[in-house]
């Protein structure tokens, strides 16, 4: 099997997440890289699952050991992803998938410029902004978020592939990313 990467970005509250996981679930040739992150971990997060959770001191110490190909600085927590770990995905015959920002995506394409990128927009502005406030979050925290959400949807061309997440249409938008990952 070739080695394959699949790259899902898209603004905060836009589906990332739950369409990758449903794709997790019903595509068993399809592994997530769990990136690794200094932020704190959620009550609803498993480490491992969601993320790798170490410390800044320790994520460092990866980067100096170059077992990073890629990471990144948000809000003040490091994030990244690991040299070995993709590999081991590759070794074990499966198609990779990362779940990231718009940012990440332009750094994870310079590293592997033939991976597939899947910039996932919302039907919306308002119902992109409903969704944010959905989680708990302070006010300033919304703000950085809406800031960077208006600002990635003007970049969704850096990926290859743009699908609208439409609301209510969920499975529409998880079968045309299969589709497009398949592809």
């Amino acid at each position: 099997m070739e080695k394959k990467l699949i790259l899902v970005t898209g603004p905060s509250g836009v589906g990332k997440t739950t369409i990758a996981y449903a794709l997790l679930k019903d595509m068993p040739e399809l592994e997530r890289l769990v990136t690794f992150t200094t932020r704190e971990q959620r009550p609803n997060e498993k480490d491992g699952i969601d993320y790798h959770f170490i410390s800044r001191e320790d994520f460092e110490e990866k980067i100096k050991n170059g077992q990073m190909f890629e990471y990144d600085e948000h809000y003040g927590y490091l994030y990244g992803n690991s040299k070995e770990d993709l590999e081991k995905i590759w070794k074990d015959n499966k198609i990779a998938m990362m779940v990231l920002d718009l940012q990440g995506v332009k750094t994870v394409l310079k590293v592997f410029p033939a991976a597939t990128s899947i910039f996932l927009v919302p039907d919306t502005l308002d119902n992109l902004k409903n969704r944010i406030l959905q989680r708990p979050m302070s006010q300033d925290d919304f703000d950085k978020r809406w800031e960077k959400a208006t600002s990635e949807m003007k970049e969704a061309s850096v990926c290859t592939n743009q699908i609208e997440n439409a609301e209510d249409e969920l499975e529409k938008t998880i079968e045309k990313v299969r589709n497009i990952i398949l592809q």
